[in-house]
């Protein structure tokens, strides 16, 4: 008897020093989210708000997309096959439940973000779950965007990098495939090309004597300035501007804790059938006396833009200041 005992603890404690087993790779595609709820629950205002609030359509594409593309599982079905996905939200309802959000990270798979949300009743997880969107949101996005720039800072093109940083006092982290394609003193425009997409950069400074330069107007007055002077379209008198008709929607934020507008839209050529949407950003740069704009924008006639957008928008946010 007390041999087998003394074999019971030397398992335990070998138990406990074993190594962990490394957690496998993420599935599924970007942007991509699966969303755990029974079927009693999806079936009702449970079920729609937060199909609703996931799936809404991104701002300032020219065709509807949604923010994510949903799979819908019940709660028996979530098996390995799912739980190694990259974007996973869970809901559960039911008596006793604590009305509870988790933010989660690397529960099943890595990179993984998960978000568990619990409540007693529907109008419990409806309450917590409208005060909450916008964190569940932001916390699945921020995800996206980290796993973006893994692969970018693992493959980072010096001869883009360098070049930016010496000129503009920022280092961003451009994957190979994009080259400088113009620069002057004051601009740089860097592109990555294929025969069915076109994402760019433009990195553009200006002193700081404005007092409009990060609002609405002074944002657009910056941008078509520049635009019309470095972005030809393809033909004579042709150049890039912003679609005003479509409002462009502004707003604060920040990049490595550096103060930011952000500006989000459609830009088209003035006198030409092209267009697609952006994303700008205007901060001060190191100095605090020129301020550093950096504006993305895809050209992706006949495709879904949305994912294309988020890797430019990616590589901004990737910006360090020297």
């Amino acid at each position: 008897m007390k041999y087998a005992y003394l074999l019971l603890i030397v398992f335990f404690v070998s138990a406990c020093d074993a190594p962990q087993m490394p957690l496998p790779g993420i599935t599924g595609k970007a942007g991509e989210l699966v969303l755990v709820m029974d079927d009693a629950y999806w079936n009702g205002p449970a079920g729609d708000t937060t199909f609703e609030v996931l799936s809404q359509h991104v701002y300032g594409l020219p065709q509807a997309e949604p923010m994510f593309n949903v799979v819908h599982v019940k709660s028996s079905a979530f098996t390995k096959i799912f739980q190694s996905h990259r974007n996973i939200v869970t809901v559960n309802i039911g008596d006793g439940l604590p009305t509870n959000i988790q933010l989660k990270t690397d529960v099943w798979a890595t990179p993984q973000v998960a978000v568990e949300i619990t409540a007693p009743t529907v109008d419990a997880y409806l309450e917590i779950f409208a005060a909450n969107a916008s964190r569940i949101l932001g916390h699945i996005l921020k995800k996206e965007e980290e796993r973006i720039l893994k692969s970018y800072r693992a493959q980072e093109n010096m001869d883009v990098v360098k070049p930016v940083e010496a000129a503009f006092g920022v280092k961003l982290s451009v994957p190979k495939g994009y080259n400088i394609v113009r620069q002057e003193e004051n601009f740089c425009w860097i592109r990555y090309e294929t025969a069915d997409v076109t994402q760019s950069i433009l990195i553009y400074t200006e002193p700081y004597t404005k007092e409009n330069t990060f609002s609405l107007a002074g944002m657009i007055e910056a941008m078509d300035g520049f635009s019309k002077e470095f972005v030809p379209g393809p033909d004579a008198g042709t150049y890039m501007s912003t679609v005003t008709e479509y409002p462009p929607r502004l707003s604060e934020t920040s990049i490595h804790q550096k103060y930011a507008s952000k500006l989000v839209g459609l830009w088209h050529i003035e006198g030409a059938l092209m267009g697609g949407p952006f994303v700008s950003y205007s901060m001060l740069d190191a100095s605090e006396k020129n301020v550093l704009h950096l504006h993305g924008f895809v050209f992706a006639p006949g495709k879904n833009k949305r994912n294309y957008l988020r890797q430019v928008d990616a590589i901004i946010n990737s910006a360090e200041l020297r």
